[in-house]
């Protein structure tokens, strides 16, 4: 989907709205807006729990099967994220040697008593080792899902889309929790936004069953209602209760995979097709390509370095894009092919 492009740009914004707020006078509303794109992790989560359980639906059932999911997993965001760390690696000096074999091992956000440790060598890897966690734990829920009745699982929906909201799972990385010292700053434990994983796990199975909400409203216009819901969610001073904008998410990720609106078919070109296969890139490869934009400007440009820094967002996506189409894409096929020799030998 393009629309991973759009969040993943969401992100990027999001850590470079601080410069733009140093230098110019931003609307309020706008301010809101940009301050609240880690929201847009929420939306990944989302995605990706819809997507494996659109793909995955009835082909694990054993253990033979989770191993091939899970190897296919690794081949899949593996390549990117060691890249990621290799090229961060020259501004992380002081890393200790547990910190990095955490960080290599993707578990650096499963501590609740080394919170900090999740933001380790590259920040935004946090919600891969999120996604780690999650990844372990689905061969093992879709298939309870899938034996599911549908009215159960409509009512499954509801309770974790409910939870999503009023536990307010998508701010407790940026600790607006504080029930009790522990969880009194930044802490992206993976079980605390497992809701939103599992949100998208049963809206995919409900769009393979066809379960297809029939509001009045057509399905075109639901969506730009959607979208104009979540712009304008994002742009309110409403605090934890911004987490209501996962109840657009959910509905636009399941109208969108329909297919027939026009927002989808924008979605669907063959430029944001690529803009998506590069999103991944584009969201892990943010801050060791600033860092390298930053030192490359200064080198060359010296005095008048800061005029590079607004154009670092655009190196970002045309970076993201040749990492996507001459590494990410043939180490994944390289590593596929790998185990499924081993496997055969």
């Amino acid at each position: 989907m393009g629309v991973r492009f759009l969040a993943a740009f969401y992100v990027v914004l999001f850590h470079g709205f601080p410069w733009f707020a140093a230098r110019f006078t931003i609307p309020g509303y706008l301010q809101i807006f940009f301050k609240n794109g880690y929201l847009a992790v929420g939306l990944f989560f989302l995605l990706s729990g819809f997507i494996l359980a659109y793909t995955y639906e009835g082909q694990i059932s054993g253990s033979k099967s989770r191993l091939r999911f899970w190897e296919a997993r690794f081949a899949r965001i593996y390549p990117v994220y060691f890249l990621s760390l290799a090229l961060a690696y020259w501004f992380e000096p002081g890393l200790s040697l547990g910190t990095r074999i955490a960080v290599l091992s993707m578990v650096q956000a499963w501590n609740p008593w080394k919170a900090e440790l999740a933001g380790a060598w590259n920040y935004p890897a946090w919600s891969l080792s999120v996604e780690g966690f999650f990844y372990l734990l689905f061969p093992f829920f879709l298939p309870w899902l899938s034996r599911r009745s549908d009215r159960t699982l409509y009512w499954i929906t509801g309770a974790l889309l409910v939870l999503c909201v009023c536990w307010h799972t998508p701010v407790k990385g940026l600790g607006n929790w504080d029930r009790s010292s522990l969880l009194d700053h930044f802490l992206p434990l993976p079980l605390l936004r497992l809701p939103e994983f599992l949100l998208g796990m049963t809206i995919g199975l409900q769009h393979l069953r066809g379960k297809h909400p029939k509001p009045g409203l057509p399905r075109s216009s639901r969506i730009s209602l959607c979208a104009f819901s979540i712009l304008v969610l994002l742009s309110l001073p409403i605090g934890t209760w911004v987490s209501l904008v996962m109840v657009p998410f959910s509905i636009l990720v399941h109208d969108l995979a329909v297919g027939e609106s026009r927002l989808a078919r924008l979605l669907s070109t063959p430029t944001m097709v690529l803009l998506g296969g590069a999103s991944y890139s584009v969201y892990l490869l943010q801050f060791p390509v600033r860092s390298w934009t930053r030192v490359l400007s200064e080198h060359l440009l010296g005095r008048i370095a800061h005029l590079g820094t607004p154009f670092t967002p655009i190196v970002l996506v045309i970076f993201s894009i040749g990492v996507y189409r001459f590494w990410e894409e043939p180490a994944r096929k390289a590593l596929r092919n790998w185990f499924a020799r081993r496997n055969q030998g």
